[in-house]
């Protein structure tokens, strides 16, 4: 098999896994945790796209996955493309979009440890900027080593926000590729869809098994079931 058949054949795995952030943004009350991160919060906003080849269903609000038109839409086997997403960690928040295919990320928004009010100005308006004398404002070293803080500060929370998107994939996948999967998020997942109350301690229980265990080391890639494509419509 080519390359990019695998690839297409694989798209999937990408809506399960932005499926199961909303999944458990909600049955967690916002409030993840990954054993390398701690918790954290996390939660859909703005905007959900789902879909399923032949129709789609756009929810815009502020918490767009808690309505009832999201659910039914999965109810009609659709699953989320695209969600913008808030994450707040160690008092910082990070906003951005997850297009679910291709894990992509897009307007990924960051807290730097400058205010808006303390950034610098720009080194075009220093120079256009003349002084009191007629001439050019010298550039400012305080702006200048500002604006390298802000950039090293930037670089520093984007490796921070990747790593825990990276492990909270790895726990996806401790859990899709495990019989966890079957055995307690698909039923979960049904659950939740059709508006009933989830186990919330058994769920726990379960994922916190899986994640934990040795083959989550394994990287190899899950096959689609039927059973997940039909699991939305059931109740």
């Amino acid at each position: 098999m080519q390359l990019l058949d695998r690839i297409e054949k694989r798209r999937f795995v990408g809506r399960e896994f932005l499926l199961w952030l909303w999944f458990e943004s909600e049955v967690f009350d916002a409030t993840l945790a990954t054993d390398e991160h701690g918790p954290f919060g996390l939660w859909l906003e703005r905007r959900l796209v789902l879909s399923n080849g032949k129709e789609s269903t756009r929810v815009d609000a502020p918490l767009p996955g808690t309505g009832r038109e999201a659910k039914e839409a999965l109810l009609r086997g659709q699953l989320p493309g695209t969600a913008g997403i808030r994450i707040a960690w160690n008092g910082d928040e990070t906003s951005f979009s997850l297009k679910a295919e291709q894990l992509a990320v897009s307007g990924l928004k960051l807290q730097t440890v400058l205010d808006k009010d303390d950034e610098p100005p720009s080194a075009l308006i220093e120079e256009l900027a003349p002084s009191r004398k007629g001439k050019h404002a010298p550039k400012s070293a305080d702006a200048s080593d500002a604006a390298y803080e802000a950039f090293y500060e930037r670089m520093r929370l984007t490796e921070a926000f990747e790593g825990l998107l990276g492990a909270l994939y790895m726990d996806f996948l401790a859990l899709r590729l495990g019989s966890t999967w079957t055995e307690a998020i698909l039923p979960a997942l049904r659950t939740w869809a059709s508006g009933r109350a989830v186990d919330v301690e058994a769920y726990r229980e379960a994922r916190s098994r899986a994640v934990q265990r040795p083959a989550r080391r394994s990287m190899a890639a899950p096959s689609p079931k039927p059973e997940l494509a039909a699991s939305p419509t059931s109740s």
